[in-house]
């Protein structure tokens, strides 16, 4: 089964009453590509800036992800900060810098137009529906979205 995931991969600070994480890597596809690779190969379409490392993309290798329809622009990477309570189902945003995802308008490989399973990650509605429409009949559709699109 082919996976096909567009969206967000990005850079996080977190705090929780548990402790804080300063600019980790995150963003919805990242997540997502992680979690299905254990079951199916993924193919990933996101952008970032300049400051995304090879060293950051290694979360990455090593996994049935493939890569290459990230692309890396100038400018910074998307970046959230946000904060939990003890109730960790619910994320306080304190900050949303889009950068270089402000831009960002998925055109999809050739390779990547007809998935099984297409899960459109934390992007624009509008650029989710477009997104949908280069796909050739995926079976299943999921979709995420944050209350930044809300």
């Amino acid at each position: 089964m082919s996976i096909l995931v567009v969206g967000s991969v990005a850079f996080d600070s977190i705090a929780t009453p548990f402790g804080r994480a300063e600019r980790v890597i995150g963003g919805s596809a990242t997540y997502f590509s992680v979690a299905a690779s254990f079951f199916s190969p993924v193919q990933v379409v996101a952008i970032v800036g300049e400051d995304f490392t090879e060293k950051d993309l290694e979360v990455f290798q090593g996994r049935q992800i493939d890569t290459s329809g990230i692309e890396r622009v100038p400018g910074k990477t998307f970046f959230w900060r946000g904060e939990y309570g003890y109730d960790l189902n619910v994320a306080d945003t304190r900050e949303t810098q889009l950068n270089v995802f402000a831009d960002f308008r998925p055109q999809l490989p050739s390779a990547f137009t007809s998935p099984d399973v297409l899960f459109l990650a934390n992007i624009d509605p509008d650029l989710q529906f477009d997104v949908l429409g280069q796909t050739q009949r995926p079976r299943l559709v999921a979709l995420d979205t944050m209350n930044y699109w809300i």
